[in-house]
């Protein structure tokens, strides 16, 4: 979905007379100006096996996460994937794009009707279309427990089926007589992310990464590698992640059990995990996909009900 801002431009305004009568934010899925974004997405069709139906969203930035949360809804997706609010410049830094940007990611978060990542793009990729044969990846899911580290790694999972990546997997294990919410050195007064969504999937998560282990024995042997780290501290947890910092991507649960490991962070929606991974005290060569697992207790509804829907014969849904 190409999310177009609403503003005062000419080229904008031409949209509003397109607008449903109810108000609510419209979707131009027929496209008589033909989105430069869209076509790139149908060339990309044309290059792949991959399946894409392009849609442009144009609203108020306040307003454009309903856009995404109810085409989400509708088209029982299972999975968003949201741009991070900030690009990696030339140095290697992140800049940002705006704080209204991270609002519409924070608020996809809370309403989405499906599991929703975000991507902190570093390179991933390259500049250039790869063919499928000559896809050659490591990817990285450090597994702390909890429902968004399951999610992150069933990704993982299902990315390890192609024969170009390499997916690594680190369970982190705390020491003796301690829990990755005490590791030592925690600070009381940093940011801490919800984890009751955590709270009662210990077993849940012994069990699935048992599972994994035997799924990557059986059909998976030679694209996947799994090993335990025993951490005492947060440097501990520091040092492992850093040890794989070589790699091309790293999938990650938002909210694992696990302490933050930065003192301070402007990206709460990251988690203690992601945050991590995504700023200057990490690296700037891995991009990072930061994963979200469908959490019930947010908004399930769509902010719209459409009463029909067509695929023109150019493939492409229309609203009518």
């Amino acid at each position: 979905m190409h999310l177009m801002e609403l503003s005062e431009r000419s080229s904008a305004i031409s949209m509003v007379h397109k607008a449903r009568k109810n108000g609510l934010p419209f979707w131009n899925k027929k496209r008589d100006d033909r989105d430069q974004m869209v076509i790139a997405f149908e060339a990309y069709q044309q290059l792949s096996s991959v399946t894409i139906r392009p849609m442009t969203a144009i609203s108020a930035l306040n307003t454009i996460y309903e856009d995404i949360c109810t085409s989400a809804h509708q088209k029982r997706a299972a999975m968003i994937l949201l741009p991070f609010h900030k690009h990696q410049r030339v140095d290697g830094s992140l800049e940002s794009l705006g704080h209204s940007l991270q609002e519409v990611n924070q608020r996809v978060l809370r309403h989405s009707p499906c599991s929703a990542g975000i991507l902190i793009d570093r390179g991933f990729g390259g500049t250039t279309q790869v063919s499928a044969s000559e896809v050659s990846y490591k990817i990285v899911v450090p597994f702390f427990g909890g429902s968004d580290d399951m999610e992150a790694l069933a990704y993982g999972i299902r990315m390890a089926e192609h024969p170009g990546i390499m997916l690594t997997v680190l369970k982190f294990v705390p020491a003796s007589g301690k829990t990755l919410l005490t590791l030592e050195g925690h600070d009381t007064n940093v940011i801490r992310v919800e984890n009751d969504k955590n709270s009662n999937s210990e077993a849940d998560s012994e069990i699935f990464f048992s599972e994994f282990v035997q799924l990557a024995a059986k059909k998976l042997q030679d694209s996947v590698t799994h090993e335990e780290r025993v951490v005492e501290s947060k440097a501990d947890v520091v040092a492992a992640l850093k040890s794989m910092s070589k790699s091309n991507l790293f999938l990650v649960g938002r909210t694992p059990p696990i302490a933050p490991l930065l003192i301070s962070t402007d990206t709460p929606e990251l988690g203690p995990v992601g945050s991590f991974l995504a700023s200057s005290n990490f690296s700037n060569t891995p991009s990072v996909l930061v994963i979200q697992h469908y959490y019930p207790n947010g908004n399930p509804h769509p902010f719209v009900e459409e009463e029909e829907n067509e695929v023109t014969d150019d493939g492409t849904d229309t609203l009518v």
